[in-house]
């Protein structure tokens, strides 16, 4: 490599202000280019607990100490908000071109703008360095295409004021926000972009990887006559299926045939969710063998995970590449996960892992039940499991990837006519 790669990050969150894996994620991604050398300079929102390290910007129109109000439902949705959030919000986009003008990057990447709009995407898309788009979910397609999906909760004349905003502003904010290139973390969320228009020979995936130095492969625990622990971790909310969990275990100890295990959960939600989930958990029976032990980091879950006996990822929505779950088989731990987006791209069914269909808790504690009874079959999936992520999910090995890609990227346009 000729010289350092100069990077600005764009993403609306940014640690300690977390919702789920990919904003972790973001942190160790920059601070390992930096390690090899490159810039790595973060744009995001405003929070009193950003590291105040020279590279952390608050550029973006976002509160982050008040992000249960802004990402979790906390604010009623209105038709500012909607406009603010999800179609354009012009301060934001000011202080994202003034940023990005003093930083000079050789590539902007727009890691997650959900909530922030598409402002900072447009102002990357018109500064001279290369804008990279890099999505694990629909915000991009949300923001390109139908900015009305990204706000379920606005309805009446203001939803309909929006939907006609959007339908006047969306082509010229799609045309000024298009990146020049997409990296999807998985194959699944590459189609959905194809299949919205996105040329293929702008567009890769780029599946993501897990430190396994921090999640050893458990030690063997004999199988015996005694009650399972189940694993589940995640963020709690009704898309990642902890529910189905708690109503999985409850069918198998009605059912009776393996000794009835226990539910550990690693997770936080709202407090209106985790209260929901307790009381489904009680009127079903099962709330002494349900065990949430809120949010465990990242340097513990790995022994936490490592003394349960099975994984259970139950996730409904489209999940578009889980980090948790390479985390969980990286482990060891046979796992049973369903069907939903690009999880089917790590989990082969009877290879590594068990496949079941999102939302049926009857399957889920078929295929658990399975497990416990055929421990041979759960042995063979949780070495494979492990086996596979060392092979084709090293974190090490996803950060090469980046680097050579967004590091093409710059190069491309260096070399276009006319680029200084």
């Amino acid at each position: 490599m000729s010289r350092p790669l100069a990077v600005a990050l764009l993403t609306n969150l940014y640690p300690p202000y977390v919702v789920g894996g990919y904003e972790i994620l973001a942190r160790e991604v920059a601070d390992a280019l930096r390690a090899r050398g490159h810039v790595v300079h973060v744009l995001t929102g405003r929070g009193r607990l950003l590291r105040d390290d020279g590279f952390t910007h608050p550029a973006f129109d976002l509160d982050l100490d008040r992000k249960e109000q802004v990402f979790l439902g906390g604010l009623a949705p209105t038709l500012a908000r909607a406009i603010r959030w999800h179609l354009f919000h012009p301060p934001t986009y000011r202080r994202v071109r003034r940023v990005l003008g003093l930083l000079r990057p050789d590539v902007s990447v727009a890691w997650n703008l959900y909530g922030a709009s598409l402002a900072p995407l447009i102002a990357a898309s018109r500064s001279p360095a290369v804008s990279v788009a890099q999505p694990a979910d629909r915000w991009l397609l949300h923001g390109l295409t139908d900015p009305v999906a990204a706000a379920p909760g606005l309805e009446g004349p203001g939803r309909l004021a929006f939907r006609l905003l959007c339908r006047a502003l969306r082509p010229a904010v799609g045309r000024l926000a298009a990146p020049r290139r997409l990296f999807a973390v998985s194959d699944f969320i590459r189609g959905l972009h194809l299949g919205a228009g996105f040329p293929a020979e702008r567009t890769a995936t780029i599946h993501l990887g897990v430190d396994v130095g921090c999640f050893p492969v458990a030690p063997p625990r004999p199988a015996g006559a005694r009650p399972w622990r189940l694993a589940f971790a995640g963020q709690l909310w009704e898309g990642k299926g902890p529910q189905v969990a708690v109503e999985a275990l409850a069918l198998l100890r009605e059912r009776g045939r393996v000794p009835a295990p226990a539910l550990e959960i690693f997770g936080t939600g709202t407090a209106g969710f985790e209260a929901m989930l307790d009381e489904r958990a009680r009127s079903l029976g099962v709330a002494a063998a349900v065990r949430r032990h809120g949010f465990v980091p990242r340097e513990q879950l790995g022994a936490a995970l490592g003394a349960c006996d099975a994984f259970l990822f139950c996730s409904t929505w489209d999940e578009p590449f889980s980090r948790g779950l390479l985390e969980a088989m990286a482990c060891g731990l046979p796992t049973v996960a369903t069907t939903t987006g690009g999880t089917p791209e790590a989990v082969a069914h009877e290879e590594n892992g068990l496949l079941v269909p999102p939302g049926d808790a009857p399957a889920l504690a078929r295929a658990v039940e399975r497990l416990i009874l055929e421990p041979q079959l759960a042995e063979r999936l949780g070495r494979a499991a492990a086996e596979d992520v060392r092979k084709r999910w090293s974190f090490d090995d996803y950060v090469g990837r980046l680097e050579r890609a967004w590091t093409a990227a710059a190069g491309e346009e260096r070399r276009k006519p006319g680029a200084g």
